[in-house]
């Protein structure tokens, strides 16, 4: 139970969108403990060579290093919003104001916000919660509890690192491409009309621009949503087999 807590408790504490949903931290305790009782009966034994002191710490050590993966998976999947949400709010001169997140007590971008919200609603609405239930499960069978940290291929997991980037253009290129032109527009009218305030109307019509496309485009985006989420998934998949 401990072990398999210790596993549990960097997913469902540490990352998103778990971490972001304000929860007292003893409910959150007792969901780790319920989900460790439920899945503890189905994992192997624990790979122990002693109950002295040391052997339990680096059992626990090991557990919280297989969670922290799981958990940068995570972390890399809602990048991708992020990353986004910052292009945007550059873009369309938002980032000159932030949130505060209320969850987290930290600033986040306005547009950056909005995306990771809508990331939030789409992991559960694909039932993402569950397959990463699915994943910890194997990761049981596959790395029994107490186990060593060397049979981990965590090459795969950081590789998501690398393309939350890429995942992230990929999610508002229309926007991006659209504010483009206007700042191509913009930058015409400014060499035929110099005695036009051009920067003062390039904001107004970008802002407009940029909210009715990302509007336009985000019913549309939920296949490029679930890729980014299922990049993450294939990254477990493979450091587990």
């Amino acid at each position: 139970m401990l072990l398999v807590s210790a596993r549990l408790a960097m997913v469902f504490i540490a990352a998103p969108p778990f971490a972001g949903i304000p929860v007292p931290a003893m409910a959150r305790i007792i969901v780790v403990v319920a989900l460790a009782a439920g899945l503890v009966g189905a994992a192997p034994q624990a790979v122990m060579r002693g109950m002295d002191v040391e052997a339990l710490a680096a059992a626990v050590l090991f557990e919280v290093v297989v969670g922290g993966i799981f958990a940068a998976g995570l972390f890399a999947a809602f990048a991708a919003f992020q990353f986004a949400g910052r292009l945007l709010d550059f873009q369309i001169g938002f980032g000159m104001a932030s949130l505060v997140d209320i969850a987290t007590r930290n600033n986040m971008p306005l547009i950056g916000a909005l995306l990771s919200m809508l990331a939030a609603i789409f992991f559960f609405a694909i039932d993402g919660h569950l397959v990463l239930l699915r994943l910890i499960h194997l990761s049981l069978e596959k790395l029994p509890p107490g186990g060593s940290v060397a049979s981990l291929d965590i090459a795969s997991v950081v590789a998501q690192f690398a393309t939350c980037f890429s995942f992230g253009l990929m999610l508002v290129a229309p926007i991006v491409l659209c504010l483009l032109l206007v700042d191509f527009g913009m930058a015409f009218m400014s060499r035929t009309m110099p005695q036009m305030n051009v920067f003062v109307m390039s904001m107004a019509l970008k802002v407009l621009i940029g909210l009715v496309v990302l509007a336009i485009s985000l019913p549309l985006a939920g296949g490029a949503i679930r890729r980014v989420f299922d990049a993450t998934f294939n990254a477990w998949f493979r450091m587990l087999a």
